[in-house]
């Protein structure tokens, strides 16, 4: 019988940023057999070595997405994916990117590594884009919380130059708190989430309706 090598899986092009969001990849794909699903792995962010020390703890994993094929089971073929990863906190952030095919044996095959620098959302407001930092650092280091909730707590003390709005001094008090609350990873992500809505609100500006929103969560924060 002939014997079943690994998918065999390359870029076609360069990876490009789609407008200011979308990573966009096109590739092609061969084996034997037919490849029953590949995907986009990123590693290796550069970030300061000295956020959070040796022990770095993730809170998060990479923004890895699978890829579409040509066909199902196919044996070879080109395909095309594309994917807004400006929500994830690697955003904004340089990574190496492999395409990893496999078949339905369990063999792997991967394409040579390719250096990106994964599309961030712009931040035009200081607040927000502050925000988005401490979000990131604390995304890489779960360890750097005592040094993020520091900085959201500078960022409270003058709330007439830096959250002159009452809901944004609402929204980044909970957050505080929730960061000083959290007793597990998982409640270190939901803070990651809400630091992110509090950075699109004040870029975007559509506080009212979120006022309330904060109110409720505050709320229950108290409880």
């Amino acid at each position: 019988s002939i014997p079943d090598r690994p998918p065999v899986i390359q870029h076609t092009r360069d990876p490009e940023v789609m407008g200011r969001a979308t990573v966009s990849l096109g590739y092609k794909v061969e084996d034997d057999y037919g490849v029953a699903s590949a995907e986009a792995k990123f590693s290796d962010p550069k970030i300061a070595q000295n956020e959070g020390g040796p022990e770095r703890r993730p809170l998060v994993g990479a923004p890895d997405f699978p890829l579409s094929l040509p066909q199902a089971r196919s044996r070879n073929g080109t395909g095309e994916s594309s994917k807004d990863v400006t929500e994830h906190p690697w955003a904004g952030v340089e990574a190496t990117l492999r395409l990893v095919a496999r078949d339905e044996g369990g063999n792997e095959g991967m394409s040579e590594p390719r250096t990106i620098s994964l599309p961030a959302r712009p931040f035009t407001k200081p607040l927000a884009r502050a925000l988005v930092e401490q979000r990131r650092i604390l995304a890489f280091h779960a360890n750097t919380r005592p040094r993020v909730g520091r900085a959201l707590e500078a960022l409270l003390i003058a709330p007439e130059r830096f959250t002159p709005e009452p809901a944004i001094y609402l929204g980044l008090r909970t957050a505080t708190t929730r960061l000083k609350l959290a007793k597990t990873d998982d409640e270190l992500r939901g803070d990651l989430d809400y630091l992110w809505e509090i950075a699109v609100l004040i870029e975007d500006g559509t506080l009212s309706d979120v006022e309330k929103q904060l109110r409720a969560a505050q709320d229950a924060l108290r409880q």
